[in-house]
């Protein structure tokens, strides 16, 4: 048995309605568990939901302090660091393989030959790219960001409910809870300080997957988790309404960056090179009317719970970053959301690092 799951925050509701909706139009037995590290908005009811079950990360048993846990992470960091405990969770509880599709993905063919990987492997992966790239340009904006950024894609992973596969877990479990940085942005000075440059949350880690563990897949069909950053290898066609990739079945595409327009830039750029690519725009139409049919108006407008101190000023993600570093306060600011007269970490980080504010 194989379940499904993804992990959001309650802005991504809409996303997440559609993966799992075209994940069950093409493979109508499959079960879809629904991680969350938000508050469910109150106008949902889950029974109406297309979710089979759904996990709230602050019940995790590997999370000990929700307070400390939350607040240290980003939105990025946070529902990339749960993955590995909710996919224990679920392969413990329902005695299942697990696969985890990111939100902003959907399905367009039967999962079926995937799952017929586990027969053989404990470990699925895809990397970001199936061959060289041939223009330069390509060159720095895919294959070196992946060396920056990991050579597989986590929008998409499997593991077997056996030994290795869940050495895997907890091996990529503990790195994260400690270890899950997003460093493109903040505290840049500080990390480097640490020796944590370098790090791209749950995704660079798995380029040590290879050396630590031995049973897994490389998944080679252009097929599965195609994305603006492969389209320069990967033709898409659509023939009589079915989508297919170097004529092979499109089975599902990775929408990334589909809310800050990454995802239309990155298309704009690919067409310009290779402009018989163009029936991606299609899909890319779909997608947005699809999101918009399943509540994505609503739902982008929706703000994360774990946003503001209880003083309603927003947190920062450098404050977030300084409080992940210094685990040497934790002790000292269990609760850093909290801001009170006695001291607390909002007043603190202030005063410490007063030269970032």
């Amino acid at each position: 048995m194989t379940y499904y799951f993804t992990s959001i925050t309650a802005n991504y509701f809409a996303k997440a309605r559609l993966l799992c909706k075209s994940l069950k139009k093409y493979n109508p037995n499959a079960k879809f568990v629904l991680g969350i590290s938000d508050t469910i908005p109150k106008f949902i009811d889950l029974a109406q939901e297309p979710f089979d079950e759904v996990i709230e990360s602050k019940n995790l048993p590997q999370i000990k302090n929700v307070n400390e846990f939350f607040f240290k992470h980003n939105i990025t960091e946070l529902c990339t660091a749960v993955k590995p405990m909710m996919a224990y969770q679920i392969m413990t509880t329902f005695n299942a393989n697990v696969i985890y599709l990111d939100p902003d993905i959907a399905v367009f063919d039967d999962l079926e030959k995937l799952e017929e990987m586990f027969e053989t492997s404990s470990i699925l992966l895809t990397p970001h790219q199936l061959h060289p790239e041939k223009d330069d340009i390509y060159v720095r904006e895919n294959e070196i960001l992946f060396l920056k950024r990991g050579t597989y894609n986590f929008g998409f992973f499997g593991v077997k409910n056996d030994e290795e596969g869940r050495s895997f877990l907890d091996w990529w479990t503990d790195r994260l809870s400690t270890y899950c940085f997003d460093d493109r942005y903040d505290a840049l000075e500080e990390l480097q300080k640490e020796g944590l440059l370098g790090l791209f949350t749950d995704q660079k880690w798995a380029d040590l997957i290879p050396a630590f563990f031995e049973n897994y897949k490389i998944i080679r069909e252009p097929g599965y988790n195609v994305c603006t950053w492969n389209l320069s290898n990967r033709f898409i066609e659509e023939k009589k309404g079915k989508f297919y990739v170097n004529g092979k079945p499109l089975y599902f595409f990775h929408f990334s960056g589909f809310d800050s327009g990454g995802h239309v830039s990155e298309l704009n750029k690919s067409l310009c090179y290779y402009p018989k690519n163009k029936d991606v725009y299609k899909l890319s139409k779909w997608y947005e009317e699809k999101l918009k049919e399943n509540g994505q108006l609503i739902f982008e407008k929706i703000p994360i719970e774990y946003a503001i101190y209880s003083n309603g000023v927003k947190i920062t993600n450098l404050e977030r970053k300084i409080y992940h570093i210094r685990k040497d306060i934790y002790s000292i600011f269990s609760n850093p959301f909290l801001v009170t007269e006695e001291g607390c970490y909002y007043d603190w980080v202030r005063q410490e690092y007063r030269k970032y504010f």
